[in-house]
């Protein structure tokens, strides 16, 4: 892993702002759950892509 990738790893989430006084657990979101949910939805449309892209390539070596 290359030292920007480290840096850009440790940033804070976008749309993530920190917990202010009164605010109620189910207000809160922490960064990191933030962070899981948005690789795992990025990791979700990678496969999807890659999959799409096999069976593309799968029907042009058939023709």
């Amino acid at each position: 892993m290359s030292e920007n990738q480290d840096h850009k790893l440790a940033s804070p989430a976008a749309g993530y702002f920190p917990r202010e006084k009164g605010m109620s657990g189910e207000e809160y979101e922490h960064p990191t759950t933030h962070q899981m949910r948005i690789v795992g939805q990025r990791r979700t449309d990678a496969e999807a892509k890659l999959e799409r892209q096999q069976r593309e390539a799968r029907s042009k070596s058939h023709d």
